[in-house]
């Protein structure tokens, strides 16, 4: 009799199309984490605005292990870029442009710790900004830090297999196991998140407080000299994204310097990088162009409207 009872349950489970249980969990995948360089006026008026701006975007959000570099513009000359060949090394290629070794680690944070990896190793491929050997750099990198990485994501519950031609009664039970499951996931998620943001706080006081410092500093002695050609800037710290993972985002602050920035120096420069432009004086200027026909998803802000969007664009 037990064995007759062991077979109907069996059928009941199987042949009649019960709401099968997730046969396994599944690991969650946060979001790629954001790679970000923000160039910056370093004029006292326009720049204290623009690094305030950059304060309410950090602010507002930021992802495990998120990479920042700001980049402040000046007058120096432009720098070029190097593509790395095999046998090449910093060293190498610093003793070649007639540049120091910390000089060029400088302005390439990308090939260093930012990225978890060793100043002694570069490959085939890299892009490497070389200063000009007068000395000097089109955008000095004041601040370059990474965010902590996150807490080791959640298991999350598969979801049921729906029966093939199911009753009224099987469908009910999928629903509520379905509901079960996304309910789990969403705990699970929700917890995760909780914990990352509770992980990066201090990291995103720490880089508010850095660039309050370096507003307080803009104008007085040492400050970067007027000008600045954007256009070698965004080149440089396109240079810089390339070597870093993630989502590759170009905040150009420094919109009231972009003139007639936007030339053939970018055609093929910006792909895979979201280029940011914020308080733009002309919204028809030429570096719109020229980035879209680099490859750069580009977002222009109204500067009207900067305050309101500029973390949206940045962080969504």
């Amino acid at each position: 009799m037990t064995s007759v009872l062991a077979v109907v349950c069996a059928l009941a489970a199987t042949g009649c199309g019960a709401v099968a249980p997730a046969a396994s969990s599944q690991t969650f995948r946060p979001p790629p984490p954001l790679a970000l360089v923000a160039i910056v006026d370093p004029s006292s008026a326009e720049g204290a605005t623009e690094l305030r701006q950059l304060q309410a975007v950090i602010q507002a959000g930021a992802t495990p292990s998120q990479t920042l570099v700001v980049s402040l513009l000046s007058g120096a000359p432009a720098a070029s870029t190097y593509v790395v060949r095999g046998g090449d090394s910093l060293s190498a290629i610093a003793r070649t442009h007639g540049v120091s070794l910390a000089a060029l680690q400088g302005a390439n944070p990308q090939l260093g710790p930012l990225a978890n990896r060793d100043w002694s190793r570069v490959y085939p491929g890299d892009r490497v900004t070389v200063p000009p050997a007068g000395g000097g750099f089109p955008a000095r990198n004041a601040i370059v830090t990474r965010a902590p990485a996150g807490p080791a994501p959640p298991a999350l519950v598969r979801a049921p297999t729906r029966p093939a031609n199911a009753t009224t009664f099987q469908d009910a039970q999928y629903r509520r196991a379905l509901a079960t499951a996304e309910s789990t996931n969403r705990a699970r998620v929700a917890s995760w998140r909780a914990e990352a943001a509770k992980r990066i706080e201090p990291w995103q006081t720490q880089v508010v407080s850095r660039l309050q410092e370096l507003a307080a500093g803009l104008g007085g002695a040492g400050a970067e000299s007027a000008g600045g050609d954007v256009a070698a800037a965004i080149q440089s710290a396109t240079n810089t994204l390339a070597g870093l993972p993630g989502r590759r985002v170009l905040l150009l602050l420094a919109g009231g310097r972009i003139g007639g920035a936007g030339d053939a120096a970018l055609a093929g420069s910006l792909a895979g990088v979201r280029l940011v432009l914020a308080n733009l004086a002309n919204p028809g200027a030429p570096l719109l162009a020229a980035a879209t026909a680099a490859g750069a998803q580009v977002t222009a802000l109204d500067p009207a409207l900067t305050e309101l969007e500029l973390a949206a664009a940045v962080n969504g």
